[in-house]
């Protein structure tokens, strides 16, 4: 009896460290996404930036070039 208890004892305690070892990847794939999710936010946001800059008409043409040059690198990285 004392054999099989040990024995029931040393498979859940097996079975437990499988589960913290897939808790532990749950957390590091959703730190993960979290950055990704950040980065996106960021460009988004100077994409936005860009957007609200480029409709003042008061920008040259080299000026709104340059512009949209970020804005699609920016799409780029986005994709």
């Amino acid at each position: 009896a004392g054999l099989q208890i040990s024995n029931r004892l040393n498979v859940q305690s097996r079975g437990l460290d499988v589960a913290v070892r897939n808790a532990n990847d749950g957390i590091s794939i959703a730190q993960t996404a979290e950055g990704a999710m950040n980065e996106t936010t960021n460009i988004l946001q100077r994409m936005r930036d860009l957007s609200l800059q480029s409709s003042n008409g008061s920008n040259s043409k080299s000026e709104r070039v340059a512009i949209q040059e970020e804005v699609t690198a920016l799409n780029d990285e986005l994709n």
